[in-house]
């Protein structure tokens, strides 16, 4: 009989070889953005994107790809500013903003390849997109990093990747620098972003005005780093704060008609893998049960079973309409597969 990791693994596999085979140039080593393409839309994906895309081949471990598709990414590396960081997009250099969140997902995924690979350059990048990120933060508001370069407001999908991305490269360099930072971002997204439930609002502008959307990738970045903060320090209190989240996203976010997180997956699969890392930690039984529910789902009832990959809306839709998929969508899921197979 099939055991569940081997499940996943096969539902991964096909997923993946659907961005492969519709959203991959093998020529250009970058991905499309939608299939079939919007004629209205860039050719290239969003840096958002992109970082969805490599964890995808990172989590299949395919060595190859993931080295074809760094060399792809240098185009939107800007080598031009004071200091270097991925652009949103591919434009003539330097025209592009840049995104501080962007970035951070980026040290996420080099650092997870580096430990795959044991590919240095993936290291090295990591710790030059990392200094990027860390340029985001001002004592404007007490602390905190910006969303983008322009400036305007300080949220947690900024500040929740950019402490865990101090955390894991600290596993390999100058620990105590980056764990230190870590926790002054953790601080300062508690103090300015976290709610009574212990979930965390979407932002704040410079004036301290809160835009108080909940989403899930929110809560599994700060989840996530907290947990990582108690292996760091030791310090119980963060363990404690993991499982708070949690416990709150359980209640928050779980739709009850499909058993699955709210969100679509492009939020979803992060949630996912801030659950299954606590469920390693705690064991847990709602934690893993969780987020099977939600792969189950999407192999259920988001999959275009005629014609393969997923649809964008993350719940039931009987009569979809819809006639495009995207890479960021279809990567996110193959994504959360990949975690569910280990």
């Amino acid at each position: 009989m099939q055991t569940q990791p081997a499940l996943w693994r096969e539902r991964a596999l096909a997923t993946t070889q659907f961005c492969l085979d519709r959203f991959w140039d093998e020529k250009a080593r970058k991905f499309h953005p939608a299939t079939p393409p919007d004629p209205k839309a860039l050719p290239w994906e969003f840096m958002w994107g992109n970082g969805v895309a490599f964890s995808m081949l990172v989590g299949a471990g395919d060595s190859e790809k993931i080295a074809a598709f760094f060399d792809g990414l240098q185009g939107y590396w800007d080598t031009r500013a004071l200091i270097p960081g991925y652009d949103a997009y591919l434009s003539s250099p330097g025209s592009s903003d840049k995104y501080y969140d962007d970035n951070a997902w980026m040290v996420l995924t080099f650092v997870e390849a580096y430990e795959k690979t044991g590919e240095r350059r993936y290291l090295l990048r990591a710790v030059e997109a990392l200094r990027f990120v860390l340029s985001g933060w001002d004592e404007k508001l007490g602390g905190g990093i910006y969303w983008r370069e322009n400036r305007q407001s300080k949220n947690t999908c900024s500040n929740g990747p950019s402490a865990m991305a101090a955390l894991v490269v600290a596993r390999h360099l100058n620990a105590p620098y980056y764990v230190g930072w870590a926790r002054r971002i953790v601080a300062w997204t508690n103090a300015k972003l976290q709610d009574s439930d212990g979930l965390f609002l979407d932002n704040c502008d410079l004036n301290g005005k809160q835009e108080r959307t909940k989403w899930t990738y929110n809560a599994a970045l700060m989840l996530r780093s907290n947990l990582a903060l108690w292996k760091a320090t030791g310090k119980r209190t963060y363990l404690t704060e993991a499982n708070r989240i949690a416990l709150a996203s359980e209640k928050e976010f779980v739709e009850p008609s499909t058993k699955a997180f709210r969100d679509e997956a492009n939020f979803t699969h992060l949630l996912v893998e801030a659950f299954l890392e606590l469920h390693r930690e705690t064991s847990a039984p709602y934690l893993r049960a969780r987020a099977e529910a939600c792969g189950n789902f999407a192999w259920n009832t988001l999959r275009d079973q005629q014609e393969g990959g997923h649809w964008t809306k993350w719940r039931i839709e009987p009569n979809r309409k819809q006639t495009r998929k995207t890479l960021m969508d279809n990567a996110s899921v193959a994504r959360l597969y990949w975690l569910l197979s280990q």
